[in-house]
């Protein structure tokens, strides 16, 4: 169960001596999305999952570049007071571009970013369909689309993680904000400054977000920053489809970020 912290949108469950890690949600969903997957992870970790602007608590605020990299640096430094330590911080699909989005433009406070589903250019062609769907959605009217996605997720989705994005809520207006603010993301261009260990990862059955995924791993190589690209089994919605599967994801980027962030150590100790 995640527990509202002293901040606004910001959310939290676990000890405060497991691996602190960061929760970055998708788009229309909330911090609540993770509840399941949380589950799985405490008492090995200690979780601290924020709302982006326009979504959950934050339902009220405008989906902005600066919104959304002042509350994931909000939950960096709560996760760190909390543990004394810094958080990996991990995300998907819009969380996951708003992560990368952190890592560019925001403070040196986590200590590796991991991103599901976000080797897209937002700007570009590719998420046409996206703002498609943002548009009929809005002809539809914010009432139907929400029961119609309602019953989509109620028959997708195992309890548990329905639950959970029922609790949160699911944000009637943000999708075609949330799209025509990020068309003016240069996101290939964001992911060259993330300077903190990388963890791409892409579903097997998500060709979408397969297709510019060597782009985005050539560019953070580029900069020399410490990268992998991973495939992992299952579609784009996989954190809530198979919350088993993605939790055991989470531990081993967990890992693999905690072994880059140490050999970075190691080698800035040698003089």
């Amino acid at each position: 169960m995640l527990r509202q912290a002293q901040e606004p949108g910001l959310w939290t469950t676990g000890s405060d001596h497991g691996h602190p890690l960061v929760l970055v949600h998708g788009i229309r969903l909330s911090a609540h999305m993770w509840s399941a997957v949380a589950a799985r992870l405490v008492p090995d970790f200690r979780i601290s999952a924020c709302d982006l602007p326009g979504h959950g608590a934050l339902s009220e605020r405008p989906f902005t570049l600066e919104g959304v990299v002042g509350q994931i640096e909000a939950a960096v430094a709560e996760a760190t007071g909390a543990t004394g330590r810094r958080p990996v911080v991990a995300g998907t699909s819009l969380g996951a571009i708003s992560t990368l989005a952190y890592g560019a433009h925001g403070s040196d406070g986590a200590a590796g970013l991991f991103a599901h589903a976000a080797t897209i250019r937002t700007d570009g062609p590719v998420t046409v369909p996206h703002r498609t769907a943002a548009v009929l959605q809005r002809l539809m009217g914010e009432e139907r689309a929400f029961r119609l996605n309602r019953r989509v997720l109620q028959a997708k989705l195992p309890v548990d993680s329905f639950r959970g994005v029922m609790e949160g809520g699911l944000s009637r207006h943000v999708f075609g904000e949330a799209m025509a603010e990020m068309s003016r993301w240069d996101t290939l261009a964001m992911a060259g400054l993330v300077d903190a260990p990388l963890v791409l990862a892409n579903g097997l059955d998500d060709p979408l977000f397969r297709l510019q995924e060597r782009k985005f791993l050539e560019r953070v190589q580029a900069v020399g920053t410490p990268v992998r690209l991973v495939h992992v089994p299952g579609p784009h919605l996989l954190p809530l489809t198979e919350p088993d599967t993605f939790s055991r994801v989470l531990r081993r980027a967990y890992e693999e970020l905690s072994a880059m962030a140490s050999r970075i150590a190691d080698s800035g100790a040698v003089t």
